[in-house]
């Protein structure tokens, strides 16, 4: 790959390195309900090592959910009064009150290369794959695509140009 190449050149060099969200996804995918209680979504996505999950409903992804949303001040106590009740009087918050809604989404035969370029113009750290119906079928997230990048890189260190300078003596 050239670094003086063209925009579209280096951009299209790129995804063919890196392939596809398909390439590169993680196939088991944690997910959460709506309906479900904060405190348990936040044991539930610490026990299974992951800072996030799409929030399905009826098999479709309806949001995404971070711990940092699970865990940071909740957004509606203002409008509640000063004792953070839970929305709609409910006892306790749900994934629901917390999640962002109309989450981005990615087709897993889209280029990773694009994949990455949303996750940081949008400052996202991960992607929900869907399939053609909004189903979940994978998620990529930052250390899936560094995982490809040292894949890229270690087969691009072995293919080095075995020229290499010789020092002749005096």
């Amino acid at each position: 790959m050239t670094a003086t190449g063209a925009p579209s050149t280096v951009r299209s060099e790129l995804a063919e390195a890196l392939g596809t969200v398909e390439d590169a996804m993680t196939r088991s995918v944690v997910s959460v309900s709506r309906d479900m209680p904060a405190s348990e979504a936040l044991t539930y996505l610490s026990r299974r090592g992951v800072g996030g999950a799409p929030v399905v409903e009826q098999g479709r992804v309806v949001g995404v959910v971070t711990v940092a949303d699970l865990t940071a001040p909740h957004p509606y106590a203002r409008e509640t009064g000063p004792f953070l009740r839970p929305h709609h009087g409910a006892h306790e918050w749900l994934v629901g009150d917390l999640m962002t809604q109309s989450p981005v989404t990615v087709s897993p035969e889209e280029p990773l290369v694009e994949a990455v370029v949303t996750m940081a113009s949008g400052h996202i750290d991960r992607l929900p794959v869907v399939d053609r119906d909004g189903g979940p079928i994978g998620i990529v997230a930052r250390d899936d695509v560094v995982r490809v990048l040292a894949r890229v890189v270690a087969r691009t260190d072995h293919r080095a140009d075995p020229r290499r300078p010789v020092l002749l003596p005096d």
